[in-house]
């Protein structure tokens, strides 16, 4: 059978889309199995910290509904931690720490203090998005035991500044001071970080190719 020119150049067409398509099949494809360790790590923390947060923000919410920003403190003081315990899972750890803190046992260690001042440095820049968060990733190798440590900047949000804003209601600044008697996390404004998220996990196996690298983003 002898095709016409328009059904050859059809037939061309065709099979050059079909190979485009297989090409970009196989390129997703690629693209998903390319994905370093490091990167894994990093979705994997964010996912805790996406739970932790609707979780949280859950609970406050309801406690405000139920009884003002006095019920907020004291879930915050309470039910945050336990929070935080619930996805301290699969060798994982999850705290929130700051330069400027509430609870004295959220203190920075040495490696998230530096995070925290890099943080503000990039934030006041003012070159971020306001969809693009700052985070760090590192792999920590110490007594040759290879820690990946996370952390993700937490911006100040409308819901933040009734606890941690500058115009606080005095009852809830008395319970406040009276709950954490060296609270420093007040007289944030919007956008300013109110601190951050940390997580850490002890690496059983490092790959023998793994290096330690730092990684911040904006």
């Amino acid at each position: 059978m002898r095709l016409t020119h328009k059904q050859t150049n059809s037939w061309i067409k065709s099979g050059q889309m079909t190979g485009l398509i297989m090409f970009m099949s196989i390129s997703t494809i690629g693209q998903a199995e390319s994905l370093t360790e490091q990167q894994t790590l990093e979705q994997q923390a964010n996912q805790r910290i996406a739970d932790f947060s609707q979780a949280l923000k859950g609970q406050l919410k309801a406690a405000i509904k139920q009884g003002g920003l006095i019920n907020a403190v004291s879930v915050c003081h309470s039910v945050a931690p336990a929070i935080a315990a619930e996805n301290a899972k699969e060798g994982w750890t999850l705290k929130r720490t700051s330069l400027r803190m509430r609870n004295s046992e959220n203190t920075p260690d040495a490696w998230e203090l530096t995070q925290l001042q890099k943080f503000e440095v990039i934030n006041a820049s003012g070159q971020q998005a306001a969809d693009k968060p700052i985070i760090a990733s590192e792999y920590i190798v110490n007594d040759g035991e290879t820690h990946f440590r996370y952390m993700k900047a937490i911006p100040t949000q409308e819901l933040c500044l009734g606890c941690h804003g500058s115009n606080v209601e005095p009852d809830v600044s008395a319970l406040i001071n009276k709950t954490y008697p060296n609270d420093k996390a007040v007289n944030f404004a919007l956008g300013d970080i109110r601190g951050a998220f940390s997580l850490q996990k002890v690496i059983s196996n490092p790959a023998q190719s793994m290096t330690t690298t730092t990684k911040l983003k904006q």
